[in-house]
């Protein structure tokens, strides 16, 4: 069994170790959960948790038998510091809440997050680090690298999204559109047409706004 470590201590870290805490209820413990590892001051400060912040990203230095779990939604901030931590030999796992469908006939890189609720259909490519709340996949839609998809999401059918894509939560997005690299969508937007690279979107339909 190995010793794991979730990479984020905010809010979204304490979800995905309640998704962990999920799994070991359900289908026996899995790994030796040791704690967070966050560069912030003091993140779990007045919250109710039963693990504590153990270390720093910036200093871990894998050991044998330790792995990470990707924990951080910000899509650059990932990719950052996954290839940092790889670099130096890390290991990380994928997290995949039991009560998610999976699917056939599909593809999922490595140090996936998804969260129960999730669903995909047939013929889905999906990158490495994604980061999937509870949302939804239609067929043979593809899904670049360190993306993160929030909840209640409909990605229809033939959907390309490229890499480091931030989708907020409640979006739909029209069968066949294209999201390309490093685009944002903000929650409760319906896309009916391409979003181009490093473009923000809001709205129904989904316009550029600047921020």
């Amino acid at each position: 069994m190995k010793d794991i470590y979730i990479l984020g201590a905010g809010g979204f870290g304490r979800e995905v170790l309640n998704l962990m805490l999920d799994i070991h209820a359900t289908q026996g413990q899995r790994w030796n959960i040791k704690g967070f590892l966050d560069d912030t001051e003091d993140p779990l400060r007045g919250k109710a948790c039963d693990y504590s912040v153990v270390g720093t990203i910036d200093d871990y230095i894998p050991k044998k038998n330790e792995a990470l779990v990707m924990a951080i939604a910000n899509p650059a901030a990932k990719e950052r510091i996954s290839t940092t931590l790889k670099a130096r030999g890390a290991v990380f796992e994928s997290v995949v809440h039991p009560y998610a469908y999976l699917g056939r006939h599909n593809t999922l890189g490595e140090g996936a997050v998804v969260y129960g609720g999730f669903g995909m259909t047939v013929n889905v490519s999906v990158g490495n680090f994604p980061s999937f709340l509870t949302c939804g996949l239609g067929h043979d839609v593809t899904v670049g690298d360190y993306c993160t998809i929030s909840s209640y999401c409909n990605i229809m059918g033939r959907v390309s999204i490229g890499h480091r894509v931030f989708i907020g939560g409640n979006v739909a997005i029209a069968p066949g559109v294209v999201i390309e690299d490093d685009a944002y969508v903000g929650a409760g937007s319906v896309v009916l047409k391409r979003v181009k690279a490093g473009e923000k979107v809001f709205g129904n339909p989904a316009r550029e706004i600047g921020l």
